[in-house]
């Protein structure tokens, strides 16, 4: 292999090497706009979680204060609702 053929073959080297990292480049940033917004998610999930576990708490309490049967029936059906919530928003931020 001559002087010429050997320069030759490291170009095209570098120009391979160089696509390879654009393309890397252009993947990191992808997974960064990705990332952004599964952040954005996972922050607004947490709001809604945390909103979730005050009405629980307020559920809770109304219960607790209740004594008629019908009304401990329909806070125990609004307590399993909420439940369900924030077990559905666990997932989310399992995810």
């Amino acid at each position: 292999m001559n002087a010429a053929e050997t320069i030759q073959a490291l170009e095209q080297s570098v120009a391979n090497l160089l696509a390879k990292y654009q393309e890397a480049q252009a993947r990191i940033d992808e997974l960064r706009e990705a990332n952004g917004h599964q952040r954005d998610e996972l922050i607004r999930t947490h709001a809604e979680l945390v909103e979730l576990q005050n009405r629980y708490r307020t559920l809770q309490t109304a219960h607790a204060l209740s004594t008629d049967a019908p009304e401990r029936t329909q806070a125990r059906k609004q307590i399993s609702a909420i439940i369900s919530k924030v077990d559905k928003t666990l997932e989310l931020l399992k995810e």
